[in-house]
């Protein structure tokens, strides 16, 4: 009797998140390839970038509403006995194969293969290890002061490169070089309109427009945080985050 509850428990769970078709190929996934080439760092950046715009996840410090609370789903997964490969495979056959809607998300659509490749590997391994898991929270991130942990929970080495918070992204422009010389303004600005100005050679990027809703205390906390990891903050230049 007590085998059977905890089986339509975990059936119930996985068709009120989406993830019933993918069970099977979740089980038996490999996981070692991705631990031995660190993907914890890797996928929490990717993450934070690609997914954590729509979903809550504590260890990544996200907090996205527009699709499921992922620790929420994967700790009554964990509960009912999901182990971590299943939960890899899980995540990355709905990665490939997002449902039109998620119920409880209507006219919610995840777009496909918002990540591949080697990309898809860290990000479901990360989501692994920590979705769902009791007590996990972000790490400590390099650099000093409170807008350090901002600049790492809000994912934003996943696109700079900025060398006081060991940041390597290469999709935007490199911080260390375009910060110095703004006015706070302008660093601001750059956070929350991001297409209100383009650096120079990113006129095509595309930087989320999420962080308007940023708390207003951590938004001057990570101003702070890149002015002085810069040298910033003189008042002139050009140049944007873009």
């Amino acid at each position: 009797m007590t085998r059977t509850r905890t089986a339509s428990k975990l059936s119930a769970l996985l068709v009120s998140i989406g993830l019933l078709s993918a069970l099977a190929a979740g089980c038996g996934a490999e996981t070692s390839a991705d631990i031995s080439g660190g993907f914890q760092d890797r996928g929490r950046q990717l993450f934070n970038a690609k997914c954590g715009t729509c979903h809550v996840m504590a260890q990544a410090a996200s907090q996205g509403v527009q699709g499921p609370n992922l620790d929420t789903a994967f700790a009554a997964a964990r509960e009912a006995g999901m182990d971590e490969d299943t939960v890899k495979g899980v995540v990355e056959y709905q990665i490939k194969h997002p449902r039109p809607s998620t119920p409880g998300y209507p006219g919610v659509n995840m777009p496909a293969d918002i990540v591949t490749g080697n990309d898809l590997q860290d990000v479901a391994a990360y989501v692994a290890r920590y979705a769902g898991v009791p007590g996990a929270k972000p790490p400590v991130a390099p650099g000093e002061g409170p807008g350090a942990q901002v600049y790492a929970n809000q994912g934003c080495g996943s696109c700079h490169i900025l060398s006081a918070a060991e940041s390597a992204g290469v999709l935007g422009p490199n911080l260390d070089q375009v910060i110095p010389g703004q006015s706070r303004a302008m660093i601001e600005e750059s956070i929350v309109e991001p297409d209100a100005k383009k650096s120079p050679g990113y006129e095509n990027a595309v930087m989320p427009n999420r962080w308007s809703a940023l708390p207003p205390q951590e938004l001057e906390q990570l101003i702070d945080f890149l002015v002085d990891s810069t040298s910033g903050g003189s008042g002139g230049g050009n140049g944007n985050g873009g």
